[in-house]
This record gives C-alpha cells, sequence and structure tokens, in this order.
C-alpha cells in the first residue's frame, strides 16, 4: 500500500476552502466555530487570552532568598488555620468539577465538529444527542488516562527528587550531577513526547473510528493500533506533517495579526471569536486527518472521494450521501432473483 502525503492535504485544503468560502457565510462560520471552540475547550481554551507575568522589580536587587522564605512562612501561617484544609479542600473540589465539566463538553464537542465536517453542514442540537454514548465513552477514557498520567509523572518526579536530594545535600561536584540531569532530561523528553502523540492519536485517528463505527473508545483503540503497528512510520510522519502545517499556519495568522495593529491579536486573543477567525486552520487539520486515514480503507473512509478521485474499487465500503455507510457485509442474496423482471416478460 502506497501511502501519499501530498494528496491528503490538497483535498484538505480543497474542501476547507469549498466548505467555508464558497460561498462565504458568516453565519455558517459562527455555528461552526462554536463547535470547533467546544471540541477544543479542554485545551486550555483556544483563542483565550495567554497572561505574560511581568515584573517591575530590578533582580540584581531582589532577594530572592527572602522572598521564598517570606512566601513559605505565610504559607505555613495560612495551614495553621484549622479552616484552611477545609477552604483548600473546597477550592480544590471545585477547581476539579469544573475541569471535569469542560472535559465532558469538550468530549461531546469534538464529535459534533467532526459530523459537521463529513455532512458539510452547521448543526448543533443533533449531533450533540446523536453522539453522546460515543462522547460520554471519550470522556471516561480521558479521566482514567489522565489519572494514570498524574502517576507516572507523580513517580517520575519523586524519583528525580530521591535521586538528586542526596546528592546536593552532600554538595557532589557538578560533573557527577551531569549524567543524571541528561538521563533524567532524556527520559523526560521521551515520556513527554509519548503522551504527546497518543493524544494527537486519539483525537486524530481513534475519535473518527469511533464517529464511524459507533463504538467506544476502548474499541477504537483495539481497531487502531493494528493498522499503526503495520504502519508506524506514516503515522509518525503525518504527525511532523500535522505539526508543520498548524506551525506555520499559526505564524500566518500572528503576521496577519501585526498587519491589522494588533487588531487581529486581540480579537484572536477573545475565547470562541479566536476559534472562528482560526476555523481554516481547525478545519484543514481536521480533514487533513480524515482524508489521510481514508488510504487506509474503506473501513477507515469517512469522506466521500473529492470529484476527480477515481471510484473505490467493487467491494470496499462507501459512505453514501446521507452519511449512511455501505459495504459488502451489508449486501444480501436478492430475495426476488428468482422472479421475472420487465426485461424477462
Amino acid at each position: 500500500m502506497q501511502i501519499s502525503f501530498s494528496k491528503p492535504l490538497d483535498h484538505a485544503w480543497q474542501r476547507m476552502n469549498a466548505f467555508l468560502f464558497n460561498p462565504f457565510d458568516p453565519g455558517k462560520w459562527f455555528v461552526l466555530g462554536f463547535t470547533a471552540w467546544l471540541a477544543d475547550l479542554a485545551n486550555g481554551f483556544p483563542g483565550g487570552a495567554s497572561q505574560n507575568l511581568r515584573f517591575s522589580q530590578d533582580w540584581d536587587e531582589l532577594e530572592v532568598n527572602d522572598w521564598a522564605s517570606g512566601g513559605l512562612e505565610l504559607f505555613g501561617d495560612f495551614f495553621n488555620n484549622p479552616l484552611a484544609f477545609i477552604i483548600a479542600g473546597m477550592l480544590l473540589t471545585v477547581v476539579v468539577t469544573i475541569g471535569l465539566l469542560v472535559l465532558w463538553v469538550s468530549s461531546r464537542g469534538s464529535f459534533m465538529f467532526l459530523d459537521n465536517l463529513v455532512h458539510t453542514r452547521t448543526e448543533v442540537k443533533a449531533p450533540w444527542t446523536e453522539f453522546r454514548n460515543q462522547g460520554d465513552s471519550l470522556f471516561l477514557w480521558q479521566v482514567v488516562y489522565s489519572l494514570i498520567v498524574l502517576v507516572v509523572m507523580g513517580t517520575l518526579i519523586a524519583g528525580s527528587v530521591m535521586l538528586f536530594f542526596p546528592l546536593a545535600a552532600a554538595d557532589a561536584p557538578a560533573m557527577a550531577t551531569i549524567p543524571l540531569i541528561i538521563l533524567a532530561g532524556t527520559t523526560a523528553f521521551i515520556l513527554i513526547t509519548t503522551l504527546v502523540f497518543i493524544e494527537f492519536c486519539l483525537f486524530q485517528f481513534v475519535v473518527p473510528i469511533m464517529y464511524r463505527n459507533r463504538v467506544s473508545t476502548t474499541e477504537a483503540w483495539k481497531i487502531f493500533l493494528p493498522l499503526f503497528r503495520e504502519h508506524p512510520g506514516s503515522f509518525v510522519l503525518f504527525g511532523l506533517l500535522y505539526f508543520g502545517i498548524q506551525l506555520a499556519g499559526g505564524f500566518l495568522y500572528f503576521a496577519l495579526g501585526l498587519l491589522t495593529c494588533c487588531i487581529g491579536l486581540v480579537l484572536m486573543a477573545i475565547p470562541y471569536i479566536g476559534t472562528v477567525i482560526l476555523l481554516p486552520l481547525y478545519a484543514l487539520g481536521r480533514y487533513l486527518s480524515l482524508e489521510f486515514l481514508g488510504q487506509f480503507g474503506g473501513g477507515f473512509r469517512l469522506l466521500q472521494p473529492w470529484p476527480g478521485n477515481p471510484a473505490p474499487p467493487y467491494g470496499s465500503s462507501e459512505i453514501q450521501g446521507d452519511g449512511t455507510v455501505v459495504g459488502p457485509q451489508d449486501i444480501g442474496e436478492d430475495s426476488g432473483g428468482g422472479q421475472a423482471g420487465p426485461e424477462d416478460s
């Protein structure tokens, strides 16, 4: 099987351009942008403002040790109060509850945005209800996965502290700690890269498989992993291509924002409004992953062939105009095969 990277990109660009600009409809952008905003809501509120901390103090004159000791003293005084643990527990509960709610809404939104792009329409209520089982499954999987990641990262941090603390206490020479620093940094880099790639595969490939087959997240992973084991290099290269396109698109938007005397940058910093402005980049990325995944056969195809593409071979699954998947398993014996037709009379 020959895997192409240029054709999916070309077809994704044409689909995005046809859907968003031919014709251009601001109402369509705002509705579709809302589903895209929901889909990416758990990833740090896309388009939201990021606050940069600025310090007016002169760091040459700032006594860091005094500042740190004063902070620790205030922290200790706070927890000496019997109500401190109750207040901290309440705040933690509120933060966790809001985080889970955002993750749940974002999980549903992933299927809403995907459904709108597959059918080139702008619906909110219908896909929210239709894919509730898949959205809830994605939410629960992410909760369990997040807990596992917290345990792994916590273990890594605790191990690093236990490893470096005795050396620091013994005032070991710097040359003795360099190999350990390199080892810890390499381990952290490999771990973080692996976690990011798992998240990438989850949303770019597993979610479409869930959508197409109406299965849970675990079942979709069981379908995707054998495919990944057959073509690991192709999926890794696609991840690099996807990252490069998103990075180039981000730089392009940043440059356009500067050309508007930073007015565009301010608008892109507003939640939801920023997603609407960045909608071509969101749509291009989603179409790109669907086009790439569709190369692996009818069982992974969600989009109809782009006009001008060769028709799929006979016997392969295909998606009809209403979104119904028809494959060879749906073709049964003709119950009326023994009856005379008009041409036999």
